[in-house]
């Protein structure tokens, strides 16, 4: 008897990995599909063509002299060396290094697919993992040869891993410490912009009960976190004697744009207003009222305050994307946008409503990422859409998760409702451009 339980346990374990092997098994199956057709469309394409596979070929053929120096690209190098590391010993030429690339990719939608495995039903996983997997971004990075699946998917796993190791004493979690610290080094390896995730990295070994309570080992734990990512950190800038590169300086990290911070709140209003009005009543809402207004005003007011109309090429400080789009074609005053301090406003008063629905700690995890996020997309001029909205969308994921995971969510149309809007934009973004290469 317990030899055949053991047998429908395995068989059934087996089963429960099948939907998250289909999802890497798609996305690789689409990213081979377009490299075959030789299609190299979108920003994607032409980021593809002008910095990562130049950057990829580089390393491939300077290898084992490698130069993280003179790289043709604005991010870490940690995406080109991996790929490189594979598609070089194959002799794969730029197609056949797209799938390569895809992996990344693959690996982000199986993680979110076996992520949501927690909710009850087949529809409810399919809305919890939408909002990133229905990205138009997601897809580009997918399909082309772009950082920003690969960075996503240590980010995501090191956020999962944050909220499943308890704060406080006597967990035997040592191993799944270093796991996060090393996930959030790769994470900066890839796109060092993704140190935001040192934020709720240092929020994860704090108890938020008694916070002070226990700092020998709180200490300890930090240093195990936020260690890695740090070294990353410092070693990336001491090899490029900044923050960025020095070949693409003076385009990404020219001038500090504090517009980002209205603008990354800008991008959540899209997710967070739907995650919000599936998930809370209004009767919540109205208890925090004063929290929610605040923190909606103060993420506002850089629109206000500095220059936020959409600008157009070649200036590519403000412009592409959905949002960009919008703000482009609605008035601004004094090169001020009215609509992005509104959608600003209106997603910081959805997020800190969403604060007050989570369990604390994930709260102050949610909330530490997207306020580091927004603040570390400051620095630098160019605000497109997709340095915000992926790592929102993920965070958006892991909402919806943690919510229905502990109870029915009340009303499934609004992510429906988002669903249905991310696969309209990558239709449009991504799937016009490619239909319109193939017709020739």
């Amino acid at each position: 008897m317990i030899r055949d339980g053991a047998a429908v346990s395995v068989r059934a374990t087996g089963r429960s990995y099948l939907p998250a092997a289909g999802a890497f098994g798609l996305v690789l199956a689409l990213a081979a599909v377009i490299a075959a057709t030789g299609v190299v469309v979108t920003a994607g394409g032409n980021d593809q063509r002008a910095f990562h596979w130049p950057s990829v070929e580089q390393l491939r053929t300077s290898c084992p002299h490698l130069d993280l120096v003179g790289l043709n690209t604005a991010t870490g190098p940690l995406y080109h060396l991996v790929v490189a590391a594979i598609s070089g010993p194959l002799g794969l030429g730029e197609h056949g290094t797209q799938v390569v690339g895809a992996l990344f990719a693959g690996c982000l939608a199986a993680l979110a697919v076996r992520h949501a495995r927690a909710l009850p039903s087949w529809w409810s996983r399919g809305l919890a993992v939408a909002p990133l997997l229905l990205s138009a971004y997601f897809w580009q990075s997918a399909l082309w040869m772009l950082t920003d699946d690969a960075a996503l998917v240590f980010a995501m796993a090191a956020m999962m891993l944050m909220l499943a190791v308890p704060a406080g004493p006597g967990r035997n979690a040592i191993g799944a410490l270093v796991a996060i610290g090393v996930l959030v080094a790769a994470a900066i390896a890839t796109r060092q912009t993704f140190v935001w995730l040192l934020a709720p990295a240092a929020l994860s070994v704090v108890d938020p009960a008694r916070p002070l309570h226990y700092p020998r080992s709180t200490l300890r734990d930090a240093a195990l976190v936020l260690g890695p990512g740090i070294a990353v950190l410092a070693g990336l800038i001491a090899l490029w004697g900044g923050l960025t590169p020095p070949a693409m300086r003076q385009f990404n990290a020219a001038n500090p744009s504090w517009t980002a911070i209205a603008f990354t709140f800008a991008v959540a209003a899209i997710f967070a207003v739907p995650v919000l009005a599936a998930t809370a009543q209004v009767a919540v809402v109205r208890t925090h009222l004063v929290p929610e207004l605040v923190t909606g005003l103060v993420v506002a007011a850089p629109a206000v305050v500095f220059r936020s109309a959409a600008t157009k090429f070649p200036d590519d400080s403000r412009r592409g994307g959905v949002l960009w789009t919008l703000v482009g074609k609605l008035p601004v005053l004094d090169g001020r946008s009215p609509v992005l301090a509104v959608l600003a406003f209106v997603g910081g008063f959805a997020c800190a409503a969403l604060f007050f629905v989570l369990e604390r700690r994930t709260a102050l995890l949610m909330a530490g990422a997207l306020v580091a996020l927004a603040v570390v997309t400051a620095p630098g001029s160019q605000l497109y859409q997709k340095y915000a909205e992926l790592p929102i969308a993920m965070l958006a994921v892991l909402v919806i998760v943690e919510i229905g995971r502990t109870r029915i969510l009340p009303r499934t149309w609004p992510l429906a409702g988002l669903a249905a809007f991310q696969l309209i934009a990558t239709a449009g973004i991504v799937g016009v451009p490619v239909v319109r290469a193939l017709g020739g």
